[in-house]
């Protein structure tokens, strides 16, 4: 008798906090709000939906990474060696009618050299690369032959992409939301549901690559140099919430 009473009294104090549950929010037989990705709840007849939008674009850009490194005895003869070829390459290269604001110096480095078993320094050596912007696809190759030709002996190839690239976002981001709403709307009729509407839109982010050719090092080519641009696949992703 003692311990059905105890069962009783345990019994009953979980059917009152189950009452004092529902009766302090969630209605009794109601499932409670599911939260979101943002903190926020959703409506109890909801589908969250993740769509993704691809949209092919042609590079209209390019950025050339060109420069020149040289070992000398001393720091003066590693950097005037280093400056002169690369002020040659920088005339060369504007002289190709490609703007001076178009260039940009991106490493300037004199470092010291030291022998192995010693540790002194034998010798210096300067390194400078430059960044060349441009628009006209096709003077790339004679870009790189400009440079190579006036003495450059490094290339860190060319990276292509796009000068506009808000408008392909954009396009991107709409494709998105027509993948999120034709998957809702399948997704719907397979449950027999009414077709649902837009509640909500969340982009989660968008990807805007630059493609990057590497190109070997070499002596000055004697004709000019092939660069094949290609296409750039530019992404964005949404998150839609839909309600019914």
């Amino acid at each position: 008798m003692v311990k059905a009473r105890v069962r009783g009294v345990v019994a009953g104090l979980i059917a009152a906090v189950a009452l004092a549950g529902q009766s302090a929010g969630t209605p009794a037989g109601a499932a409670p709000p599911m939260p979101t990705g943002s903190g926020q709840s959703l409506p109890d007849q909801a589908i969250v939906v993740i769509g993704r939008g691809v949209v092919e674009a042609a590079p209209d850009r390019a950025i050339v990474t060109v420069g020149a490194q040289f070992t000398r005895p001393t720091a003066q003869e590693a950097q005037e060696r280093t400056s002169t070829v690369m002020t040659q390459v920088l005339r060369q290269v504007t002289g190709l009618g490609i703007p001076r604001e178009r260039l940009q110096t991106i490493e300037m480095n004199l470092v010291p050299q030291r022998r192995p078993s010693s540790g002194e320094i034998s010798g210096y050596q300067g390194v400078q690369r430059v960044t060349v912007t441009v628009d006209d696809l096709g003077l790339v190759g004679r870009v790189l032959d400009a440079a190579v030709a006036s003495g450059a002996n490094i290339l860190d190839g060319v990276a292509f992409t796009v000068r506009d690239p808000a408008a392909y976002r954009m396009r991107a981001s709409a494709a998105a939301v027509q993948d999120a709403r034709a998957s809702a709307n399948a997704l719907a009729a397979a449950a027999g549901l009414p077709t649902p509407r837009i509640a909500r839109i969340e982009e989660i982010g968008a990807t805007i690559p630059i493609r990057g050719e590497t190109l070997p090092m070499g002596a000055a080519p004697m004709v000019s140099t092939p660069v094949l641009e290609g296409m750039l696949s530019i992404s964005a992703q949404v998150r839609v919430v839909f309600v019914f």
